[in-house]
Parts: C-alpha cells; structure tokens; sequence
C-alpha cells in the first residue's frame, strides 16, 4: 500500500500504518488524520464503548495516531463534556430523537466549551458515526466557518489554523494572516508554515523576508516538511540570512527525509549538478527512483535515504504500565497485547500473566502457555520461571519435572533469584 502521507509503500498485511510516518491507513488506502476517520478506527477496532472513557481513548490515539495533535485535541473536546455517552444512549431511538440529543451536544460544547460552528456539528457527527448513532444536522445548524470568527471563543489553535485555510480559500487574506498568527504563537507547525508563506509573499500585510525565515524555522523544529525546504531555500539563496550550502543541504535532507516532494527534486539537482555537494550522478538517479516508486530504500545507503522508525511497542509497554498503576487492569492488558503483537518480549510475558490470572482479560491459560513460551524463546528469564511453574503445576500441561528443572534452569541462569531457589529443592 502507498502512503497517502508521505508517498512511500509498506505491506499492509503486516500493519496498517506507514513504517516512516506512522500515519494509519483505512482497508481503502486512505490516510486516518480526520476527527471522524479516527474515532471510527477506534470505535471499529476497539469496541464502540471504549470512547466512552475518554482517558483511554485520548491514551489510545496519543499512542496510534502520535503525530496528530490538534485532532487528538478536537476529540479529547468532543468527549470531554459526555457527548458520547448522550448519543451512545440514544444509538437504538428514532432518527429524530438521534439528532435531538446530538443537537444538544454541539449547543453545549459551544456554550460551555466554546467550540463553534461546523466544527462542533462536525465532531458530534464523528462521534456518532463511531458510536452507531447516526446523525445529521440541518445545513442552517452548520454554521460556516465566517460565522465562528470570535477572537473571545476561539482559542485552540486547531481551529484558529482552520480558520486561517477558510478564510485563505476565500483570498480574505487580512482574516487568513490574523488566524495564521493566532495559531502559529500558540506553537501549531502547519500554521508557521502559513506565516512563512504570507510574509514571504507580502499576502494580507507587508513583506518580510526576516520574518518568514523566522516562521519557516519554527515550522520546521515542529516537524513541518514544507517549512524544513523552504528554510534550506532560505540558506540556499541567502534570503534574510548567509548564503550557507551546508545549512541548505541539511535542510533539504531533513525535508526530504520527512517526505517533501520538493526537497526530493532539490537533493537530485544538487546530486546532478554538484550544488552543496559532491557531484553524483548515481546518487541522483537513486533518488529519482526513489521519488518515482516510493521506497527503493534498499537502493540507497542509510545516509541517503530516510529509514523506519523502528517500532518495538515501548510506547505500548509503557502506556500497559501506566494503566496498572492507575488500577485499569483493562487497559493494561490491551496495551500489554498490541506491544505483544509487535514483538516486545516483556509485553509478552506480562500479557501471558494476565491471561494466567483473567486480569483485564477473560482467564486463558493455553493462551497464556503459548505468550511465556513466546518470551521464555527470546531468553526471558520470568518467562522461562513461568512456564517452569506452569509444568511443575500441571497448568494447561501435563506435570513434568523434567521441563519444568529445565525451565527453572534457564532462567536461573539468566539471574532469576526464585528459579534458583525452587531448582535447588527439586534437586
């Protein structure tokens, strides 16, 4: 599957996220980044009830979709005054009472929240639509976004930024640079990128160049690819700044690395042409092909090409233990399984336990053998203490001494204090 993010292939029957950008991709290729996109994911592959806990839905989307931030806000806001367990009530009503209820929703997050305009409607439909509760709202109920402008109300960057692109598209560009600003010194990436734009271009104010290089800078230390080009532009050309080729490289690297199809181009013209750098031809036509099928990586040497993030489901683990110190047996268990999944050896083993015990989970000790088995095989040693207490007991085994001294053997020897003890009575 190709990317919808960042342009490049990963084998959707092994993951249905991209292994550079992380970004989760739906069974059509489309890329998850909207309100409605994601809760359905959530709702689809986790139960329609989790979002009745916003805490572990706001965990969950932190750890599945890391990288948007301003939609985890949006919905951690849709959530936050019980708009899911009002429509999740009403899932099985009629129609009409479905977008009563729902109505009443969007009125209370802009009168207490302050959320306003399409915005609210759009949320309280995802969070519908999740739920299986299916709404609609009259188009006179869906305000345009003209009419959400309040700068006492509007103050999530997210929806400042939105505002901004509305009033962009409109070529309001006074409204558009107003919004941009509000949203890019509240630190939102997409929006410096904007100002960037803007003061470069002298679109809806003056021109000036210092200040779009300064904008350009931020967006880039937020991860904005557009903005990481357009500062290596800057350095390149010598724009409010020194001519540095070396900065400008760096640049470029960085941008095409996070998938900017025209830092791409920039790289193979300097590879080509030998600007800020040592002219190479066949380092240029790797690129190319790089930009043209997506990932040849293997064509390219690792400091050439942007490479994986691996992703061994620490975050994952943590987040299992986070949820046991918080007594949420529940959640652990199910962050325990996705790291699991990902080949976390203590995950494993920690989900085996609670398959063991039934906790956060129905009790399944078969299971539980073939996740200590797993672990006990990447030299885990109370993986290998587990499955010994397990042929010692008989647990879904029949009793056999013989395995479980070998089981207590091996993890003695990887410094397990009580497989010492246990072995050393057997003997």
């Amino acid at each position: 599957m190709v990317c919808a993010r960042c342009g490049r292939t990963f084998d959707e029957t092994k993951q249905d996220y991209c292994g550079f950008c992380k970004t989760v991709h739906a069974q059509n290729g489309e890329a998850l980044r909207d309100i409605k996109g994601i809760l359905r994911y959530i709702s689809d592959k986790f139960g329609a009830e989790t979002l009745l806990d916003r805490r572990r839905t706001d965990a969950l989307i932190s750890d599945i979709f890391p990288k948007e931030h301003a939609v985890r806000r949006l919905i951690y806001v849709a959530l936050y005054d019980g708009c899911a367990q009002k429509l999740y009530a009403v899932r099985a009503k009629p129609f009409e009472v479905r977008c009563a209820a729902a109505a009443r929703c969007v009125k209370s997050m802009r009168d207490e929240i302050g959320l306003k305009g399409r915005i609210a409607a759009e949320a309280v439909e995802a969070v519908g639509c999740a739920m299986g509760c299916e709404v609609a709202f009259k188009k006179s109920e869906t305000l345009p976004a003209a009419a959400t402008e309040s700068v006492k109300n509007i103050t999530d960057p997210a929806e400042q930024y939105s505002l901004g692109r509305h009033f962009d598209r409109l070529h309001d560009y006074e409204k558009a640079l107003y919004w941009f600003e509000q949203s890019a010194l509240q630190d939102y990436g997409e929006a410096q990128y904007y100002m960037g734009s803007y003061r470069l271009e002298g679109r809806g104010g003056a021109q000036n160049t210092e200040q779009a290089r300064e904008w350009f800078l931020r967006g880039a230390e937020n991860g904005i690819a557009d903005a990481e080009y357009m500062a290596g532009y800057f350095c390149a050309e010598g724009i409010a700044c020194e001519i540095d080729e070396n900065a400008a490289f760096e640049h470029f690297m960085k941008a095409a690395s996070a998938g900017s199809a025209e830092a791409i181009n920039a790289i193979i013209m300097c590879y080509e042409n030998g600007i800020h750098v040592e002219k190479n031809p066949s380092i240029a036509e790797k690129w190319r092909k790089f930009a043209e099928n997506g990932t040849p990586v293997d064509l390219l040497s690792e400091a050439e090409a942007p490479q994986p993030t691996p992703d061994d489901g620490e975050e994952l683990y943590q987040s299992a233990r986070r949820c046991l110190s918080e007594k949420d047996m529940e959640g652990a268990a199910m962050f325990y399984l996705r790291a699991a999944e990902m080949g976390h050896t203590r995950a494993q083993c920690s989900y085996g336990k609670c398959l063991y015990l039934g906790s956060g989970v129905e009790k399944d000790t078969a299971e539980a053998f073939r996740w200590f088995k797993t672990a006990a095989e990447q030299n885990l040693d109370i993986a290998q203490y587990n499955l010994g207490v397990m042929y010692l007991k008989g647990v879904h085994v029949d009793k056999d001494l013989q395995l479980a001294r070998h089981y207590f053997t091996l993890a003695a020897d990887n410094g397990h204090a009580e497989a010492a003890k246990i072995l050393k009575k057997l003997k």
